[in-house]
């Protein structure tokens, strides 16, 4: 039986009490209906597991207390898949942070393209960062999603070069999607605006050895050409035939 999880800052070792804070309590003991004596898997976001007991305790900062009885890790999903992106307006950002926590992703950048409505300097890190726990919890990963700092196409792709990390910038013109092997132990896809990247973008990510791809025929709302990108990658090494 799968038991509901929670994130703690830090597990403690077996026989040990990790506190859960009152967010974390009130999401376990109201929206799951558990009570003392219940299980509970806590995540530490870093690939910690734990198997606990919640206890009728609180301590004097109001934490409710969960004696852990089992530790494991949970290995991150391979390969480490980053997506960078242009950020779609309004409630469309909430939607693909959710999704892409959902598909563990390894790190998410904002993109600060020519032709982006939003401009990157207003993505707010910090609730990308509660939209990444609340999805790690409910797809029952282990690992965060890290929110990196803002960057350009190019310096990003920059970066990748640097890192020795493979590149692939959605273009119309590019390769189809299905069409490519994701055999790397990680990569990068960097998501355009609606209006797409400006020539000189492109120009600058081909020059750091970034491989165009095609995501279809089709225009995608940028949330949806991100989560399918990031859906495809994981699919496709989950059923590599050996």
């Amino acid at each position: 039986m799968a038991h509901p999880r929670c994130i703690v800052e830090k597990l403690p070792t077996v026989g040990d009490i990790a506190w859960l804070s009152k967010d974390e309590a009130k999401h376990a003991m109201g929206s799951r209906r558990l009570e003392a004596g219940d299980a509970l898997e806590l995540v530490d976001g870093r690939g910690g597991v734990a198997l606990s007991t919640i206890l009728p305790t609180r301590n004097a900062a109001g934490e409710t207390g969960a004696q852990v009885s089992a530790c494991h890790n949970q290995p991150r999903l391979a390969p480490e898949i980053h997506i960078a992106s242009a950020i779609p307006k309004g409630d469309r950002l909430a939607t693909m942070l959710d999704m892409l926590g959902q598909f563990s992703v390894a790190s998410f950048t904002p993109l600060d393209c020519e032709r982006g409505v939003v401009p990157a300097d207003r993505f707010d890190g910090a609730r990308a960062h509660r939209i990444f726990v609340e999805a790690m919890k409910q797809s029952r990963g282990a690992w965060t999603t890290q929110v990196a700092s803002a960057h350009t196409p190019k310096s990003c792709a920059e970066t990748c070069r640097t890192k020795n990390i493979p590149a692939f910038v959605a273009h119309p013109d590019g390769k189809p999607l299905a069409k490519l092997k994701f055999d790397q132990p990680s990569c990068m896809i960097l998501i355009g605006p609606e209006g797409g990247f400006t020539d000189a973008e492109i120009a600058d990510t081909l020059a750091a050895h970034a491989i165009q791809i095609s995501l279809g025929s089709t225009t995608l709302r940028i949330e949806t050409a991100a989560a399918m990108t990031a859906g495809f990658v994981r699919f496709y090494a989950q059923n590599q035939v050996v």
